[in-house]
């Protein structure tokens, strides 16, 4: 099972005895996951990819885990126990649709996710409709799928877009208009990395990849990293 890890630690964190604030490297979780995945890595536990969101100060892990309990095990044992970890979020991701990107992109694309909140009873039509959309010149979907992570956020979708404005217009001219849409949060992903080999990255990725619309590609290449390229 996918499931979306977000890791929080804060810029700033009080100091339990004297209270007084000090800062904290923004960056050291991603640094220490970097040191340390290989030797996490089991059978039943890989670390599929990693994102960081410095507007949101947290970094994020694509976990692909055999069952929940080992899930939390992995959770409680590696990542609840590092220092200034303000907070731990698992979101379960199904029905996962990745979508392979033009190789003619422009280097310069940025990443961003975008998490849809809708009325669910229109989940469904919303989730295929996003499948459905062709890359463009300026806006290419890398991935789709349902979180149910809050009430107010049920779909999530991984962009490529050469800037915000593009994607803003994409959003407004593309997703606001569906039917049972109510809102939606974008968040740009400003480092992304994978963790795993492409033999890995074949085997766990490989199975979701389709065309727009929904069929199945069969032949992805196990190096493909369509779903980690922009905002490296």
């Amino acid at each position: 099972m996918f499931t979306l890890v977000r890791i929080q630690a804060l810029s700033t964190a009080r100091d339990p005895d004297s209270g007084a604030e000090r800062s904290v490297d923004p960056d050291h979780i991603w640094d220490h996951v970097m040191k340390n995945h290989a030797d996490w890595h089991t059978r039943d536990v890989k670390l599929i990819y990693m994102t960081r969101r410095h507007e949101f100060e947290d970094t994020s892990l694509i976990i692909d885990a055999k069952d929940s309990d080992l899930l939390a095990d992995f959770l409680l044992r590696h990542i609840c126990t590092l220092s200034d970890v303000r907070g731990v979020q698992a979101i379960l991701l199904t029905k996962m649709r990745f979508f392979p990107v033009p190789a003619d992109r422009p280097a310069e694309f940025s990443r961003f996710t975008i998490t849809i909140d809708a009325i669910p009873e229109e989940m469904e039509h919303i989730y295929e409709s996003i499948s459905a959309f062709t890359p463009g010149e300026d806006v290419t979907i890398n991935y789709v799928g349902h979180s149910f992570q809050s009430i107010g956020g049920s779909i999530m979708v991984s962009v490529l877009a050469r800037s915000r404005e593009h994607l803003d217009s994409f959003i407004n001219d593309n997703i606001r208009p569906l039917k049972g849409f109510v809102d939606a949060e974008v968040a740009s992903i400003s480092k992304t990395t994978r963790l795993v080999s492409a033999e890995e990255w074949q085997r766990s990725i490989g199975p979701y990849f389709v065309a727009p619309g929904g069929k199945r590609i069969i032949n992805i290449a196990g190096f493909d990293d369509s779903i980690v390229t922009g905002g490296c």
